[in-house]
């Protein structure tokens, strides 16, 4: 999606804290509020906080069906225990995105097809979710992300603005200025168990869609899932005579991958963690 479709609400050069972002965007008067649950820490810090200070909050989980069963399911486990309602939206089930089946078409995607994997497997059912909630041609949906400004290498297009609008989704960045030691503190101070998944991969496991995988990766993916690694290696061998580069790999005379970086991608802070590789 372009930049031209957007439009941000602009703190000019303050720093608010969660509770001005949080009472500003309630002031355009949502029709529902989700708090988007990853399952890395951020987006747990963040939700747990959303859950217990805004009344009528629920929780969404995007299976992209390339993720790790054990962090799907330590979302319906935590959201059970915490007696709080999840809507889980699955690209390939619910949107009829099949991650095998695209890589099998295109191969897999690198940094310059980020876009495409985006839209597929997590935009769409982001739309779904809109559309199950949202009645009238005015209604907002107000989406809540864990995005801190130090957890990526780049700030992926976001150059802190904490509310964006896109259409009928309004996505809100409530922990933006907290910082990643904040989600970290506020976990351990409130007891909260952490992923497992996140843990041991530094970040969530929800999407392993390969775009900015890194060489070593994979070895990484199959110490924490061996099952997914397994699957991966399934598709290079079967894809690599139409299609010869890995899920590691950057597929040939590929575009300027600045291109994808850049664009408004606001579930996938994590895939640039800069950390990630470092366990």
């Amino acid at each position: 999606m372009g930049e031209d479709q957007l439009e941000m609400f602009d703190f000019g050069e303050a720093r608010p804290d969660h509770h001005e972002i949080i009472e500003t965007a309630l002031g355009y008067n949502p029709r529902a509020v989700f708090a988007l649950l990853s399952g890395g820490d951020g987006s747990l810090a963040a939700t747990h906080w959303a859950m217990k200070n805004i009344p009528g909050c629920q929780v969404a989980h995007i299976n992209t069906g390339i993720g790790i069963e054990r962090t799907r399911n330590f979302v319906r486990e935590t959201c059970e225990r915490e007696g709080w309602q999840l809507t889980e939206i699955r690209a390939r089930e619910d949107c009829g995105q099949d991650y095998d089946e695209i890589v099998r078409k295109y191969g897999f995607p690198g940094p310059a097809q980020h876009q495409k994997m985006y839209i597929q497997l997590k935009e769409r059912a982001i739309e779904e979710l809109v559309r199950r909630n949202k009645a009238g041609r005015f209604d907002k949906i107000m989406l809540l992300t864990g995005i801190c400004h130090d957890d990526s290498r780049r700030r992926t297009g976001y150059g802190g603005k904490e509310i964006t609008f896109n259409g009928a989704q309004m996505w809100v960045n409530h922990m933006y200025w907290m910082g990643q030691s904040w989600a970290h503190h506020y976990l351990r101070e409130a007891g909260i168990p952490r992923n497992p998944v996140a843990v041991e991969l530094g970040m969530s496991g929800e999407c392993l869609c390969g775009a900015f995988a890194d060489k070593g990766e994979l070895a990484i993916v199959r110490r924490v899932c061996p099952i997914v690694a397994a699957r991966i290696e399934g598709l290079q061998q079967e894809v690599r005579d139409l299609h010869p580069w890995g899920w590691e790999d950057r597929p040939p005379k590929e575009r300027d991958d600045k291109l994808t970086i850049e664009m408004f991608s606001p579930m996938c802070d994590n895939c640039l963690k800069s950390e990630r590789l470092a366990a």
